[in-house]
């Protein structure tokens, strides 16, 4: 079974899609930590696409999520792509997030865009242990290793 939304590129969205998609994972019997995780990821992707595939233009992002032997989630916008930009809000941090939260992350762009629009692609194991990014990450000294 899989769940689609399709909601129009602005911010309120966010919100709507991160819900969603946290609701059928749950739903599915995704562990709380895994839910987080995909919610954040879901909701780093989406203002992606609305803040530099569309550029305050308007346009429409597909979510989808489907479980199998995994959660696989895919948001599709039509806008402008990964373009560099020198202007560009935010500091480039959330395609770093996500590829931290996901098991796997692939970027490209939708079928018969002609390359405009992107595609991004993230999985998420249906059970805790196998994520990348445990939910308390290790310290990085061990601490038998720690100064009193």
């Amino acid at each position: 079974m899989h769940r689609e939304w399709i909601v129009p590129a602005d911010p309120d969205s966010i919100r709507v899609v991160r819900s969603g998609v946290g609701d059928y994972a749950r739903d599915e019997g995704l562990s709380l930590g895994i839910v987080s995780k995909v919610k954040l990821a879901v909701s780093e992707v989406v203002t992606n696409a609305i803040v530099h595939g569309y550029r305050g233009q308007p346009g429409t992002i597909t979510v989808r999520a489907e479980v199998d032997d995994r959660l696989m989630v895919t948001v599709i916008d039509h806008g402008g792509g990964f373009l560099p930009r020198d202007e560009s809000p935010g500091i480039g941090a959330g395609l770093q997030v996500v590829r931290k939260l996901a098991a796997s992350l692939e970027i490209g762009t939708p079928p018969g865009d002609n390359g405009n629009g992107a595609e991004v692609r993230m999985t998420f194991p249906l059970a805790a242990t196998a994520c990348r990014a445990s939910i308390s990450p290790e310290p990085r000294v061990p601490l038998n290793q720690r100064s009193p």
